[in-house]
């Protein structure tokens, strides 16, 4: 187990790296994101684990923060950081919900179908992750298309 979990922590810190490059470069947040999802990907490929596998976690993943980008913009946008946090936070709460449930249909349907979905570390993991940067990273792409671009201070 801990070698499992020094893999999926070198993502974990290789993301972190590029977040605070991006954040300290003033770089476009939506474009950078959605290319940082490749990292988790090319982590669950290296691994030698199923893309299929994580097809449940991939879409949980990318339900929930992209959905969570939303509150979490426009709560920014109107009341600055402590905006961005309550919306956050309660989007996160409202999200998991409904990518939870999603995520559960999905699982089911992929056993119904006799893909084996079954969980383990390495690839829920980097799948969760690699959702979560899908889905966020696309909608701060539109939303930077559309003209929406959070501040940097």
């Amino acid at each position: 187990m801990l070698k499992k979990v020094s893999y999926v922590s070198l993502f974990c810190i290789a993301l972190a790296v590029f977040g605070v490059i991006t954040l300290k470069q003033k770089l476009p947040l939506g474009p950078i994101v959605l290319g940082l999802s490749g990292l988790p990907l090319l982590g669950i490929a290296l691994a030698r684990r199923s893309f299929k596998r994580a097809i449940p976690d991939l879409i949980f993943g990318g339900l929930d923060t992209g959905l969570l980008t939303i509150p979490a913009l426009w709560g920014g946008s109107l009341y600055g950081v402590a905006g961005a946090i309550a919306g956050g936070v309660i989007g996160d709460a409202l999200t998991d919900g409904i990518a939870g449930f999603v995520e559960g249909s999905i699982a089911k349907w992929l056993r119904d179908k006799g893909i084996e979905e079954s969980r383990e570390p390495i690839t829920t993991a980097l799948g969760k992750m690699a959702g979560c940067l899908l889905g966020s990273g696309f909608v701060l792409s539109i939303a930077l298309l559309v003209g929406i671009q959070p501040a940097f201070s």
